[in-house]
């Protein structure tokens, strides 16, 4: 049996090889995997989101938004008021399909 050099086993140049932009076997597998376990917690998942506490939950969409949306650039504004009055913004987590009258209003003063 004839033993071939190592020049002989190299590919040249157009020929062999994996094409262009094809993922090697191991990264296609690990994928696999990955996708794998995140269908099997998309099941559980929602439960230990509403169990949470609210500051946690927005900690949670803060980070994941990231993935899915262009980040913006930030941009520092400053608006001077006549009156000097000063307005509170209140943000209120309510779960997924509670009817808009059911949802209690928060009446707080300064």
């Amino acid at each position: 049996m004839e033993q071939k050099t190592e020049k002989e086993w190299q590919f040249k140049p157009g020929q062999g090889g994996r094409p262009k932009g094809v993922k090697n076997k191991v990264t296609r597998e690990q994928k696999i995997q990955v996708e794998t376990v995140l269908s099997m917690l998309d099941d559980i998942i929602e439960d230990y989101i509403m169990k949470m506490k609210p500051e946690k939950v927005v900690e949670l969409w803060f980070n994941l938004q990231e993935y899915v949306r262009p980040k913006q650039n930030r941009v520092n504004m400053e608006v001077e008021s006549k009156d000097k009055t000063i307005t509170k913004v209140v943000f209120q987590i309510v779960p997924p399909g509670k009817p808009a009258d059911q949802i209690p209003e928060i009446k707080e003063s300064i």
